[in-house]
């Protein structure tokens, strides 16, 4: 009996480990491999924004008390700020690719661009993400730094995966302390984002062939790890309000189309919420399959000027 009890403890244990935590990639890591240069979609020879024809500034500040780091572009006639969020397991140097979007769409004037390092990624301090939970409290901590330093209140918040979800989870569990400071989110774009976490745990626990006694254990603990929201923590409970774009790969075999589409079959009737569906492409690499290039550019394109 002991032993059972023994198995129980370390198996929970290892799970919420596999959910709360992952190693960080570091720049240098990115820099030095071939393999991370290519999922990251980024040329040998660049490395940073000014690369790809956009000055920036290194800025340093805090989420609570872990240390965050980015990289602020600054357009002197632009009045809004896009703030793109990488997922899990990368780093910012993962979203240098859609700074040449913006330019081959003719919108990199229209705004100034912040791109950080959220917890556990590049630079910024190792820290446990609890699926995108806590990447919610860095973006609002990265808009609040923007407005109190730089004067910027009126964002739009762009996501990969579980930047997707910290993304929507900023803009809806924050929403009062940020009118309290004026600030405002115009507009969502969530790219392979994490749908529903709660069927998510559940998904990976099942591919896992972890008992359904302990998978209710590990919902139990991770819901007090997140205060206690895990059931507002689907995007259809986080959207409907700030107009979203939602992009989605049927091929994506990480966050799933078919858990998207239980959740946005709850918010297609709202006026709010566009879907594009790409049939190639995969997980947060959608914008870099040369077949969807074009159209995924287009789509953010025709979202952010209407």
């Amino acid at each position: 009996m002991i032993f059972f009890f023994v198995i129980a403890y370390m198996s929970i244990r290892y799970f919420i480990n596999q959910i709360e935590k992952y190693p960080r990639v570091t720049f240098e890591e990115v820099y030095n491999s071939k393999k991370l240069r290519q999922k990251y979609n980024i040329e040998d020879n660049k490395a940073n924004p000014y690369d790809y024809g956009y000055n920036f500034k290194e800025i340093e500040y805090k989420s609570g008390k872990i240390q965050l780091y980015g990289w602020l572009i600054e357009n002197k006639e632009a009045t809004k700020t896009m703030i793109i969020s990488h997922g899990r397991g990368v780093n910012r140097l993962a979203s240098l690719q859609y700074l040449e979007m913006f330019k081959n769409i003719g919108l990199d004037k229209e705004y100034n661009f912040f791109i950080p390092d959220l917890r556990n990624s590049g630079k910024s301090d190792v820290a446990k993400t609890k699926m995108g939970y806590c990447f919610g409290q860095d973006i609002f901590h990265t808009m609040e730094m923007l407005n109190e330093r730089f004067g910027k209140n009126n964002f739009t918040l762009y996501g990969f995966s579980q930047g997707g979800m910290g993304s929507a989870i900023a803009s809806k569990m924050y929403v009062k302390a940020l009118r309290k400071k004026g600030i405002v989110i115009d507009k969502l774009i969530l790219d392979s984002s994490i749908s529903n976490i709660r069927k998510r745990i559940k998904e990976d626990a099942k591919k896992r062939r972890v008992p359904k006694f302990i998978v209710s254990v590990i919902v139990r603990i991770f819901n007090l790890r997140v205060g206690s929201h895990l059931d507002k923590l689907r995007l259809s409970y986080l959207l409907k309000r700030i107009p979203t774009l939602i992009i989605q790969s049927k091929n994506d075999k990480a966050t799933t189309y078919g858990m998207l589409m239980e959740e946005y079959n709850e918010l297609a009737q709202n006026e709010n919420i566009r879907l594009k569906v790409f049939e190639k492409g995969s997980h947060t690499r959608i914008y870099a399959d040369t077949e969807c290039k074009d159209e995924y550019a287009e789509a953010v394109k025709e979202f952010l000027t209407n």
